[in-house]
C-alpha cells in the first residue's frame, strides 16, 4: 500500500497532467473561437450555426450525458478494482446502442428539432441542413465519455485531457479554410449562405469530424490501460443496472438543465441579430479559467473522494474536499476579477478579426463581464456536486439543480427585457452563486463540516484580494491604450502581470494561511484504497 507521501506525489503528478492537458485544450478552444468569429462573424447565420451545433449536445445530455458524468467513474472504480472488465464492455455497448438510435432519429426529425430552437425562418433553413450533419456527434460524445471515465478510474488523465485539443484543431482548420474555399458571405448575404448546400455541408462535416477525432484519440490510451473492452449487450449486468439505478435523479438534473438552456437560448435568439452568438462566445471565455483550474481539481480529486467514500474515511474525505476548495478559491477568484476588468481588450484581441466587428466586441465583452461575476459560484457548485457523486448521491444534486435553474429562468426573463443579452449572463451568475452556497450547506449535513473555519478564512481573504486587484487593474488600464487593436493588446500586456503582482502582494500582506490553496493538512496523508 502506498504511503501518504507517495499518494501526494501521485495526486500532484495527476494534477499537473490534467492541468497541462486542460490548458492546451482551452487555449486551442480559444483559437477555435477566433476561427469561428473570423469565418462567420456575429449575426443571423452564426446564431443558426450555433443553435444547430448546440442541439446534439442537448440531446446527448438528455439521453445519457449527465448520467455518465455523475455515475461512470464511481461505478468503474468499483468494478475495475475487482478486475471486472465486462462491466466496462456492458456499459459501453449499452451507451453506444442508445446513442446510435438517437442519432438516426435526430437526423430524421431535424426539422422538428429546429422548430423548438428558433422561430426565425432563415435560421430554420440553415440550422436544419447543418443539424443533419451534426447529429453523429451524439454517438461520439458518448463513446468519448465512456473512454474518459475508464481512464480516469485507472488514474490515467492525460489522454482525456488532451483529446479535445484534436477536436479544436480540426474545427479551427475548417473555419479558417471556409472563406478561402467559398465566396459566400454569411454576414452580408444570409440568403445566399442558406442556399449554398456545399458551403453548409462543409461546415457540418468539418465540425462533426472534430468530435470523431476526439473520441478516436482515446483508443491508444485505452489499449495501454489494460482494460479489455468488447461488444457485450448485457442490459442486466450489475454495472449497467447500477448506472441505471443511480441515473434516476440525474435524469431530472439533466432535464432541468436543458429546459433552462432552451429558455435562455430562445431569449438570446430574440430577433436574430447575433445575441446568441455573443452569449455563447462569452460563455466559452467564461469557462476558460473554470476548465483550467476547477476541472483539473474535480478530475483529480473525484476518484480519491469516491474511494474515501467507499471506505467511509469521512475525516479524510472532508480534508480532501477542503483542499480542493482552497485551491479553487486561490486561482478562480483572481480569474473572475480579471474577466471583469479585462473583458473588452480580451475579446478584441482574440475575436475582432475578419467578419467580427468592433460592435460585436462591445456586446460580447459586456456579456463576459457579467458572466465573470458568477465564476466563483459556478466552479464551487460543480466541484461540490462531484463530492455528492462520490457519495453516490444523485438525489441532492437534482434538487440543487432544480433550484439553480428555476432561479436562472425566473431572473432571466425580466433581466433580458431590461439589459438585453447581458441580463442572461447576470441571471446565470446569480443563480450559480446562490446554488453554490446551498450545495456547501447540503454537503455539510451529509458528511459533517465540509468547510473548515480555516478554509473559510482563506476564501474570504482571496475574494477580498481579488476584488481589490480587479478594481485597481481596471483603473490603471483605462489610462492608456484602447479597447481595440494594438491598444487592446497593450492593456492585456500590462493588466495581466499587474493583476498578478497586486493579488499576490495583497495575499502576502494578509497572510492567507501559507502556500497557495492553504495547508492541506491531513489530506496529504490520504492513502488510495
Amino acid at each position: 500500500m502506498s504511503t501518504g507521501l507517495e499518494a501526494a506525489r501521485v495526486t500532484a503528478r495527476s494534477g499537473a497532467t490534467v492541468a497541462l492537458g486542460t490548458a492546451l485544450s482551452r487555449v486551442t478552444g480559444v483559437v477555435r473561437l477566433a476561427a469561428l468569429a473570423y469565418a462567420l462573424g456575429r449575426g443571423t447565420f452564426s446564431d443558426a450555426f450555433n443553435a444547430a451545433n448546440t442541439t446534439p449536445n442537448v440531446l446527448y445530455e438528455l439521453a445519457v450525458g449527465g448520467i455518465l458524468t455523475a455515475t461512470l467513474v464511481p461505478v468503474f472504480v468499483e468494478h475495475l478494482d475487482d478486475d471486472d472488465h465486462d462491466a466496462v464492455s456492458a456499459v459501453a455497448t449499452a451507451v453506444a446502442a442508445v446513442l446510435a438510435v438517437i442519432t438516426v432519429l435526430g437526423i430524421v426529425a431535424a426539422p422538428l428539432l429546429v422548430q423548438v430552437i428558433t422561430s426565425q425562418p432563415e435560421q430554420r433553413e440553415i440550422a436544419t441542413h447543418l443539424l443533419r450533419f451534426f447529429m453523429p456527434q451524439v454517438l461520439f460524445y458518448g463513446l468519448a465519455a465512456v473512454g474518459g471515465a475508464v481512464l480516469n478510474a485507472r488514474r490515467s488523465f492525460a489522454a482525456p485531457a488532451l483529446a479535445p485539443v484534436l477536436n479544436n484543431l480540426v474545427v479551427s482548420a475548417m473555419f479558417v479554410a471556409v472563406p478561402h474555399l467559398y465566396a459566400t458571405d454569411p454576414i452580408t448575404d444570409v440568403a445566399g449562405a442558406a442556399g449554398d448546400r456545399g458551403y453548409l455541408t462543409f461546415l457540418g462535416v468539418g465540425t462533426t469530424l472534430g468530435v470523431v477525432a476526439m473520441a478516436l484519440a482515446l483508443l491508444p490510451a485505452l489499449r495501454r490501460s489494460g482494460v479489455r473492452i468488447r461488444p457485450l449487450l448485457a442490459w442486466r449486468h450489475p454495472a449497467v443496472v447500477s448506472v441505471v439505478r443511480l441515473s434516476g435523479w440525474t435524469v431530472g438534473y439533466v432535464v432541468a438543465n436543458q429546459i433552462a438552456l432552451m429558455v435562455v437560448y430562445r431569449l438570446a435568439l430574440g430577433n436574430g441579430d447575433g445575441d446568441l452568438t455573443a452569449y455563447q462566445l462569452a460563455f466559452t471565455f467564461f469557462q476558460l479559467p473554470h476548465g483550467l483550474i476547477a476541472v483539473t481539481v474535480m478530475t483529480t480529486h473525484g476518484p480519491v473522494l469516491a474511494r474515501l467514500a467507499v471506505a467511509e474515511h469521512w475525516g479524510r474525505f472532508r480534508a480532501r474536499f477542503g483542499s480542493g476548495l482552497r485551491i479553487l478559491g486561490f486561482f478562480v477568484c483572481p480569474a473572475a476579477a480579471g474577466l471583469i476588468a479585462l473583458s473588452r481588450p480580451t475579446i478584441s484581441v482574440v475575436l475582432e478579426h475578419g467578419n467580427f466587428a468592433a460592435a460585436d466586441t462591445r456586446s460580447t465583452a459586456a456579456v463576459l463581464a457579467w458572466f465573470g461575476v458568477g465564476l466563483v459560484g459556478f466552479s464551487v457548485y460543480l466541484y461540490t456536486l462531484r463530492a455528492f457523486y462520490a457519495l453516490r448521491d444523485t438525489r441532492t444534486p437534482f434538487w440543487l439543480n432544480v433550484i439553480e435553474n428555476a432561479l436562472n429562468i425566473a431572473l432571466a426573463i425580466p433581466l433580458v427585457s431590461v439589459m438585453g443579452v447581458e441580463g442572461l449572463a447576470l441571471s446565470y451568475a446569480i443563480a450559480y452563486s446562490v446554488a453554490a452556497v446551498l450545495a456547501l450547506v447540503a454537503l455539510g449535513r451529509a458528511v459533517g463540516p465540509a468547510v473548515a473555519p480555516s478554509t473559510v478564512g482563506v476564501l474570504i481573504r482571496v475574494i477580498a484580494a481579488a476584488a481589490v486587484m480587479g478594481e485597481l487593474v481596471g483603473i490603471v488600464i483605462r489610462r492608456f491604450g484602447s479597447d481595440h487593436g494594438l491598444g487592446a493588446a497593450a492593456r492585456l500586456t500590462v493588466g495581466i502581470p499587474l493583476g498578478a503582482v497586486i493579488y499576490l502582494g495583497l495575499l502576502a500582506l494578509t497572510r492567507p494561511g501559507g502556500r497557495p490553496g492553504g495547508r492541506p493538512g491531513r489530506a496529504r496523508a490520504v492513502t488510495p484504497v
